[in-house]
């Protein structure tokens, strides 16, 4: 193998080891609480209009191989009902695998009490496509049956959630994934398998409040990820807003990351959010160029009422 594939190889087996040899990893991004539409299905159509998020997130830059994900979500509550839809694309690559989701996500919304206090509930269900290139790879054994083939697959898998929230606090749980969609563990198969393993589930838990101190709003968060025989992986952040448009924000991740969160409202109608993630960790040797991801979101309404950002601030 060539320099820079020995160099991710490494990488990701560190990342795996850490994560256990039969956990399957999924797609993360830093401004979770902006993108809860993708977390969760429940959040999709609490907010009074339509909404869009579209990101990008570029990890360990300037490595070739390197992680690489690619996200839609648009979500709209339905006029006159308790109902949201949503719709969730998100592209992930990895060295020779990609993946591919398109899940379509519904949510029902009960108002608790008249200190407008909500509970929603959300499903989501659609498909995957799986893709594993081994002929990208340069290898010393050509006759290794690992990297000598090229796998497809389409994957069926659902999801659920809930969602409580105020205008100044909220809290979620999700699993956003039923089925595990990961390969065969016979080394000399290269198969895709889809199944419904208890402990293969990823499990999120999250939560938030926005409090006001000297005229200065405050937004501490929290998030927990777990999976079975892995690490749980805890996320913290902090985020100031200034001026009422410009959030600024640090968070740190247990597995060894310090994050930089920005975030611009450029008007009523669109906010940019750019994040820039730190290894504190061995693995910062490899991370020359650092982790990046950028993100816009739009807000509109098809009954001519200007797009507007929830006065929540999530």
């Amino acid at each position: 193998m060539n320099k820079n594939l020995n160099r991710i190889v490494i990488i990701i087996l560190a990342f795996i080891l850490g994560n256990s040899l039969f956990a399957q990893d999924q797609y993360q991004f830093n401004h979770y609480i902006a993108n809860q539409g993708l977390l969760n299905p429940a959040y999709n159509g609490t907010r009074d209009i339509i909404s869009g998020l579209l990101i990008h997130r570029s990890q360990w830059l300037g490595m070739e191989g390197a992680p690489m994900n690619q996200a839609l979500n648009i979500h709209s509550p339905i006029e006159e009902t308790n109902l949201g839809v949503g719709l969730v694309l998100v592209n992930d690559h990895i060295g020779f695998s990609n993946t591919f989701d398109a899940f379509a996500a519904a949510s029902y919304k009960i108002q608790l009490d008249r200190n407008r206090r909500f509970l929603s509930l959300g499903l989501q269900a659609g498909v995957s496509s799986l893709v594993y290139d081994g002929t990208k790879a340069e290898i010393s054994n050509p006759n290794d049956p690992v990297f000598d083939g090229k796998e497809s697959k389409m994957i069926f898998n659902v999801g659920f959630g809930a969602y409580f929230y105020s205008e100044t606090y909220f809290a979620g749980f999700s699993v956003p994934k039923i089925f595990s969609n990961q390969f065969d563990e016979d080394p000399n198969v290269l198969a895709f398998k889809n199944t419904l393993d208890l402990k293969n589930m990823h499990s999120y838990l999250y939560g938030g409040y926005v409090f006001e101190m000297e005229k200065v709003k405050i937004k501490p968060t929290m998030l927990l990820k777990y999976v079975y025989g892995a690490p749980l992986q805890l996320d913290i952040s902090g985020n100031v807003l200034f001026m009422d448009r410009l959030w600024l924000g640090l968070s740190y991740r247990t597995i060894s990351d310090m994050v930089f969160l920005c975030e611009y409202a450029i008007n009523n109608r669109f906010t940019v959010r750019y994040s820039f993630d730190y290894p504190i960790s061995e693995l910062n040797q490899f991370n020359n160029y650092g982790t990046h991801e950028i993100s816009l979101q739009f807000d509109f309404s098809f009954t001519g009422r200007p797009g507007m950002r929830s006065i929540r601030y999530f």
